[in-house]
């Protein structure tokens, strides 16, 4: 019995010998026609560098292209013949609804006309005061965060208006930017065509 199970043993031992053996030849002969012909599959890193470059353009011509607003229903900007660059700033947006600031609605506006009770002084204020706290807020931040950057707080503004908004309001904004300390502005207007 003990001859059988040795018979087998070795049986079993010289199958996977042969099977090892067979598997060192297939890859010795897949090493060889690697080296000697030419590779014909994607070089990745290559692909990586030209995807990296193609990024950066992107970017690059991004950065330096008009800035992108997204205009809705609430929206229409008047047009002008001026093309002046636009620089990174707090973004304050009066829409036919509603005064936003970089996204945030701040105040309701019904009929071009903001409620009464949202100013100091009642009917004949001036300033917004939901638009004045939340300016100032934000300047503080900014204040702090150019602080601890070692830059200077600008205080500017990117007014966007729709185009039949009152003066009335247009001024309220301004002078409640100003009393928050956001005393730099720019309007943006759309382009005309040539």
């Amino acid at each position: 019995m003990d001859a059988g199970r040795r018979k087998d043993k070795s049986q079993h031992n010289a199958a996977a010998d042969t099977s090892r053996r067979a598997e060192r030849r297939a890859r010795m002969r897949l090493r060889r026609s690697f080296e000697g012909e030419d590779v014909s599959f994607l070089n990745i890193t290559a692909m990586m560098d030209m995807m990296t470059i193609l990024l950066v353009f992107m970017l690059k011509s991004m950065a330096s292209s008009n800035s992108n607003l997204t205009l809705s229903d609430e929206l229409a900007l008047p047009a002008s013949g001026t093309s002046s660059k636009i620089s990174e700033a707090l973004s304050i947006t009066i829409t036919r609804n509603a005064v936003v600031v970089d996204g945030d609605p701040v105040v309701p506006v019904h009929k071009g006309v903001v409620d009464p009770t949202y100013r100091a002084g009642g009917g004949s204020g001036l300033v917004i005061t939901p638009l004045y706290n939340h300016l100032k807020n934000r300047a503080t931040m900014h204040k702090l965060l150019a602080a601890r950057s070692g830059g200077t707080f600008e205080g500017e503004l990117t007014i966007v208006a729709d185009k039949t908004t009152p003066y009335r309001l247009i001024t309220e904004v301004l002078y409640t930017a100003g009393e928050a300390e956001y005393s730099k502005y720019r309007l943006v207007v759309l382009e005309k065509e040539r």
